[in-house]
Protein backbone atom coordinates (compact mmCIF):
# COMPACT_ATOMS: atom_id res chain seq x y z
CA UNK A 1 0.00 0.00 0.00
CA UNK A 2 1.37 3.40 -0.93
CA UNK A 3 1.61 6.23 1.56
CA UNK A 4 -1.26 8.63 0.84
CA UNK A 5 -2.13 11.45 3.19
CA UNK A 6 -5.73 12.59 3.37
CA UNK A 7 -7.98 14.96 5.27
CA UNK A 8 -11.72 14.86 5.84
CA UNK A 9 -12.63 18.31 4.51
CA UNK A 10 -16.40 18.04 4.74
CA UNK A 11 -18.88 16.00 6.76
CA UNK A 12 -22.62 16.40 6.39
CA UNK A 13 -25.63 14.64 7.83
CA UNK A 14 -27.45 13.83 4.62
CA UNK A 15 -30.38 11.80 5.92
CA UNK A 16 -32.06 11.34 9.28
CA UNK A 17 -35.38 9.55 9.67
CA UNK A 18 -36.67 8.33 13.03
CA UNK A 19 -40.17 6.85 13.19
CA UNK A 20 -41.90 5.36 16.22
CA UNK A 21 -43.90 2.22 15.56
CA UNK A 22 -47.37 2.96 17.00
CA UNK A 23 -48.25 -0.76 17.07
CA UNK A 24 -45.20 -1.82 19.05
CA UNK A 25 -45.88 -3.16 22.54
CA UNK A 26 -43.67 -1.28 24.99
CA UNK A 27 -41.38 -3.81 26.69
CA UNK A 28 -41.14 -4.18 30.43
CA UNK A 29 -38.14 -2.63 32.14
CA UNK A 30 -35.15 -4.93 31.69
CA UNK A 31 -36.69 -6.72 28.70
CA UNK A 32 -34.41 -7.07 25.69
CA UNK A 33 -35.24 -5.15 22.52
CA UNK A 34 -34.12 -6.87 19.29
CA UNK A 35 -33.34 -5.01 16.07
CA UNK A 36 -31.87 -5.84 12.71
CA UNK A 37 -29.15 -3.36 11.71
CA UNK A 38 -27.19 -2.59 8.57
CA UNK A 39 -24.21 -0.34 7.88
CA UNK A 40 -23.12 0.35 4.31
CA UNK A 41 -20.08 2.19 3.03
CA UNK A 42 -19.55 3.48 -0.49
CA UNK A 43 -17.20 5.95 -2.16
CA UNK A 44 -16.44 7.55 -5.50
CA UNK A 45 -12.89 8.66 -6.26
CA UNK A 46 -12.24 11.58 -8.61
CA UNK A 47 -10.46 10.83 -11.87
CA UNK A 48 -7.41 12.86 -10.91
CA UNK A 49 -7.28 11.06 -7.57
CA UNK A 50 -7.36 14.16 -5.36
CA UNK A 51 -10.78 13.66 -3.74
CA UNK A 52 -13.12 10.91 -2.60
CA UNK A 53 -16.82 11.28 -1.83
CA UNK A 54 -17.76 8.80 0.88
CA UNK A 55 -21.20 7.77 2.15
CA UNK A 56 -21.93 5.81 5.32
CA UNK A 57 -25.53 4.62 5.68
CA UNK A 58 -27.04 3.05 8.78
CA UNK A 59 -30.56 1.69 9.12
CA UNK A 60 -32.69 -0.54 11.28
CA UNK A 61 -35.14 -3.09 9.98
CA UNK A 62 -38.79 -2.23 9.44
CA UNK A 63 -41.65 -4.28 10.79
CA UNK A 64 -44.30 -4.65 13.46
CA UNK A 65 -41.90 -6.32 15.92
CA UNK A 66 -39.52 -3.34 16.19
CA UNK A 67 -40.11 -0.24 18.35
CA UNK A 68 -38.83 2.25 15.78
CA UNK A 69 -37.10 2.59 12.46
CA UNK A 70 -34.03 4.75 12.03
CA UNK A 71 -32.13 5.71 8.90
CA UNK A 72 -28.99 7.83 9.05
CA UNK A 73 -26.64 8.79 6.25
CA UNK A 74 -23.44 10.80 6.54
CA UNK A 75 -21.58 12.12 3.50
CA UNK A 76 -17.90 13.03 3.72
CA UNK A 77 -15.41 14.49 1.29
CA UNK A 78 -11.78 13.46 1.64
CA UNK A 79 -8.89 15.40 0.08
CA UNK A 80 -6.05 13.08 -0.98
CA UNK A 81 -2.41 13.87 -1.68
CA UNK A 82 -2.33 11.50 -4.62
CA UNK A 83 -4.27 8.91 -6.56
CA UNK A 84 -5.20 5.62 -4.93
CA UNK A 85 -4.92 2.50 -7.04
CA UNK A 86 -8.13 0.52 -7.61
CA UNK A 87 -6.71 -2.29 -5.48
CA UNK A 88 -6.21 0.12 -2.55
CA UNK A 89 -9.59 1.81 -2.93
CA UNK A 90 -11.43 -1.08 -1.27
CA UNK A 91 -9.27 -0.66 1.82
CA UNK A 92 -10.10 3.05 2.00
CA UNK A 93 -13.82 2.44 1.40
CA UNK A 94 -14.21 -0.36 3.94
CA UNK A 95 -11.61 0.38 6.61
CA UNK A 96 -9.94 3.79 6.55
CA UNK A 97 -12.81 6.17 5.70
CA UNK A 98 -15.33 4.34 7.94
CA UNK A 99 -12.98 4.72 10.91
CA UNK A 100 -13.18 8.48 10.50
CA UNK A 101 -16.95 8.75 9.88
CA UNK A 102 -18.25 5.97 12.13
CA UNK A 103 -17.84 7.91 15.42
CA UNK A 104 -20.28 10.53 14.10
CA UNK A 105 -22.76 7.85 12.99
CA UNK A 106 -22.44 6.07 16.32
CA UNK A 107 -23.00 9.25 18.37
CA UNK A 108 -25.96 10.34 16.22
CA UNK A 109 -27.67 6.94 16.50
CA UNK A 110 -27.17 6.80 20.29
CA UNK A 111 -28.47 10.33 20.83
CA UNK A 112 -31.43 9.90 18.47
CA UNK A 113 -32.60 6.71 20.17
CA UNK A 114 -32.15 8.31 23.61
CA UNK A 115 -34.17 11.37 22.59
CA UNK A 116 -36.80 9.03 21.15
CA UNK A 117 -37.39 7.57 24.62
CA UNK A 118 -35.29 4.41 24.29
CA UNK A 119 -31.97 3.41 25.78
CA UNK A 120 -29.11 4.77 23.67
CA UNK A 121 -28.28 2.30 20.91
CA UNK A 122 -24.48 2.17 21.08
CA UNK A 123 -23.03 0.79 17.87
CA UNK A 124 -19.79 -1.13 17.76
CA UNK A 125 -18.01 -1.16 14.40
CA UNK A 126 -17.05 -4.79 15.09
CA UNK A 127 -20.74 -5.76 14.80
CA UNK A 128 -20.62 -4.93 11.12
CA UNK A 129 -17.57 -6.97 10.12
CA UNK A 130 -18.57 -9.69 7.73
CA UNK A 131 -16.88 -12.98 7.02
CA UNK A 132 -14.59 -11.67 4.27
CA UNK A 133 -11.01 -12.63 4.89
CA UNK A 134 -9.83 -9.00 4.87
CA UNK A 135 -12.33 -8.11 7.63
CA UNK A 136 -13.82 -5.24 5.63
CA UNK A 137 -17.42 -4.16 5.93
CA UNK A 138 -19.40 -5.38 2.97
CA UNK A 139 -21.24 -2.76 0.92
CA UNK A 140 -24.11 -5.20 0.51
CA UNK A 141 -24.17 -6.55 4.05
CA UNK A 142 -27.60 -7.78 5.18
CA UNK A 143 -29.27 -6.72 8.39
CA UNK A 144 -27.66 -8.17 11.49
CA UNK A 145 -29.30 -8.70 14.84
CA UNK A 146 -28.66 -6.53 17.86
CA UNK A 147 -30.22 -6.64 21.31
CA UNK A 148 -30.07 -4.25 24.19
CA UNK A 149 -31.98 -4.04 27.50
CA UNK A 150 -34.83 -1.60 27.88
Amino acid sequence: MSSINFDMVKLRLQKSIFLHNPNYRQPARGEVIALGLSLRNAADFSQNGTTANFIQSFKTQNGPEVPFTLEVEFAAVFALTGPISPAEQENYIHKIFPQMVFPYTREFVAETTRRGGYPPLILNLGLFQDSRSDGSTSASEPLIGSKWPH
